[in-house]
């Protein structure tokens, strides 16, 4: 009998430990708290906040939020945006998927444990307006190269 309670401990232990568990919760439950308890944004570049709080399976060895985490906090808070776009609905119907195509981050100060925080878009400073008009360059540039024209990325 404690065989029976064991394993799924056991089981629970491993998906979290070895599968980022909390990512694979924390996504789910933000679509779903998009999609039922927020209202829908018809604007895709409206402003969203998305708020959340560091777990212990954030911290580092210095027991404060792991670079990556952050990343990663930006992902989960873009699923409940597109969530709530109806970006997410309308790709889960054609049977696609979203891709980052690039990311780049810029550490301000470090969050510790339960401490909280949001997911908000700044106003873009002028470096990071050269930066995308950079990658937008680059990305034409890569279409030219390969024979690909603004009228095949559109379809």
């Amino acid at each position: 009998m404690l065989g029976l309670l064991v394993a799924p401990l056991v089981l629970a232990l491993v998906y979290f430990a070895l599968l980022d568990g909390w990512y694979l919760v924390r996504v789910p439950c933000a679509v779903l708290r998009a999609r039922l308890l927020q209202p829908r944004v018809r604007d895709l570049l409206a402003e969203q906040r998305y708020a959340g709080r560091v777990l212990p399976s954030d911290l580092d060895l210095l027991l404060h939020m792991n670079n990556a985490r952050y990343l990663r906090e930006a992902d989960v808070a873009r699923a409940a945006h597109l969530t709530r776009c109806g970006v997410l609905g309308a790709l889960r119907a054609l049977g696609a998927r979203a891709v980052l195509a690039a990311s780049c981050a810029r550490y301000r100060r470090s969050l510790r444990l339960f401490e909280p925080f949001e997911v908000e878009p700044p106003e873009l400073p002028e470096d990071l307006r050269h930066w995308i008009a950079y990658n937008e360059a680059s990305s034409q540039l890569l279409r030219a190269e390969s024979g690909l024209s603004d009228v095949v990325k559109d379809q």
